[in-house]
């Protein structure tokens, strides 16, 4: 039989030794345990509700994350950049001829879409007017002021709703000042999406981007 140890004889440093040699699996899972915890109750205790869920494809930098960028939209409309965030989703590009083959991205798009809660989609390519085509947009002229429209008169995109009458769905957005000095695009179609978690704010930014 092996003997114990005396572990009151031990030096300060032996002793240190030892429980890591013989406890270090329970230690380890013990702070891991400990570190998820700690890192779900900041994420509950920091979390705040966007007030504005944008979804882009085809963005010109699809690894920024960063939403710094609608901070001037915020404060223009009086939001608290730190306590009304915006959610961005600009991960996913298609190919803008034939996207055909992009399988797990069509997949996570129609999913996105499907199940609400985006309010902006900001896009370029033949998937962003294939969605348009279905009437997966809403109609602008319920929602946008006539003038402003009448300002996008020729960069209007129409889609057609069950009774088979047209109405505006889409804009091409060209040259514009804030999605260029974001690093957005150059040129893209923007449209409100059905079943958005925030509808006003949504137009607030439609106007905002359209009068920038």
């Amino acid at each position: 039989m092996e003997k114990k140890p005396d572990f009151k004889a031990m030096s300060p440093k032996t002793k240190a030794e030892y429980i890591w040699d013989y406890y270090k699996l329970p230690i380890l899972l013990t702070i891991l345990g400990a570190g998820l915890v700690i890192s779900f109750i900041y994420n509950r205790v920091t979390y705040r509700e966007p007030v504005l869920n944008v979804l882009m494809i085809n963005c010109n930098d699809m690894m920024n994350t960063d939403d710094s960028g609608f901070d001037e939209f915020l404060t223009t409309y009086g939001y608290d950049p730190e306590e009304s965030p915006v959610s961005v989703n600009a991960s996913m590009y298609f190919p803008e001829d034939d996207y055909s083959q992009s399988f797990n991205e069509i997949q996570v798009l129609g999913t996105l879409i499907a199940a609400g809660g985006q309010d902006i989609f900001l896009g370029r390519g033949a998937i962003f007017l294939d969605y348009a085509e279905q009437g997966a947009f809403q109609d602008l002229s319920e929602l946008l002021p006539a003038e402003l429209l009448a300002r996008y008169e020729d960069q209007l995109l129409y889609s057609t709703d069950e009774n088979g009458d047209s109405y505006p769905c889409a804009i091409e957005v060209s040259d514009n000042e804030w999605l260029m000095k974001n690093n957005y695009y150059e040129s893209c179609y923007f449209a409100l999406l059905y079943r958005g978690s925030n509808p006003e704010t949504a137009v607030q930014f439609a106007e905002f981007l359209l009068n920038y």
